[in-house]
């Protein structure tokens, strides 16, 4: 295990879009090779000059975005980020659900989008 794992650490500057498009791994509608849902909190950003709404609120919303197997690296893909109001006070969470289209109809991710925007709110109230 620790050679392997001393292995992947000398590649660990090949992009995880190569190691993919190389490796080609046989797809399932019934799993995803490596895994299948992503989570990303982008908390970079700086308040200062951000905009946002003035109370504090939780939001998701299934992406506007067609949905398709190009340019989806993932199954369900979760991008959150910290809003801020006009006074640079944090004001919520916002965020993106997409999901794949061979796998998910806009329905569905629009559900997931919902639930957990249920469960956000809930852990922040």
């Amino acid at each position: 295990v620790r050679e392997s794992g001393l292995q992947a650490y000398a590649h660990q500057d090949v992009p995880f879009e190569r190691l993919v498009e190389e490796l080609a791994p046989a797809r399932s509608a019934a799993r995803h090779p490596l895994f299948q849902v992503i989570l990303t909190m982008q908390d970079t950003v700086s308040a200062a000059g951000v905009g946002g709404s003035g109370g504090v609120e939780t939001g998701l919303r299934a992406s506007g975005l067609p949905l398709s197997r190009s340019g989806v690296k993932f199954d369900v893909a979760v991008l959150l980020g910290e809003r801020f109001g006009t006074d640079g006070v944090p004001a919520g969470i916002g965020g993106v659900v997409t999901g794949a289209a061979d796998l998910f109809d806009p329905g569905t991710v629009t559900r997931m989008a919902d639930t957990l925007t249920v469960l956000l709110a809930g852990l922040t109230q």
